[in-house]
């Protein structure tokens, strides 16, 4: 097989894969935070229609999804008694209450969250 088949072949298997480099921003523009960083990281696995914000029923259903860590984060908060149900949750970040979280509602809810524990706290 020649050297370019080669290099066909693993440009294939990689973006097939999802495997792609880092990206680094370029230095003008801001650097975003871990909670806007999670945010982010919700919008792509909650919502489901891909409309920018989360209905109530997008965001319930990440309790069918949470992993092992997110479940580890779930019964610690318990534990300190910060813990909210995915429904108390949804009430608190809708501070316009339209019915719909947008990204800066739920980044926002995540760094008041993170703040609970000085720094410590995780969302779950």
């Amino acid at each position: 097989m020649q050297k370019s088949a080669y290099v066909l072949l693993f440009a294939a298997l990689t973006t097939s894969f999802g495997v792609c480099a880092k990206y680094n921003p370029p230095k003008d523009v801001p650097q975003v935070s871990h909670a806007q960083k999670i945010a982010i990281g919700e919008m792509n696995r909650l919502d489901k229609d891909r409309d920018g914000k989360l209905s109530q029923e997008e965001f319930g259903a990440k309790v069918k999804t949470y992993t092992r860590t997110e479940e580890k984060n779930l019964r610690r908060a318990r534990k300190k008694g910060i813990y909210q149900s995915p429904d108390e949750q949804f009430k608190t970040m809708d501070k316009d209450e339209d019915g719909f979280l947008t990204f800066q509602e739920l980044s926002a809810y995540i760094e008041e969250y993170q703040k609970l524990d000085k720094g410590r706290a995780r969302y779950y």
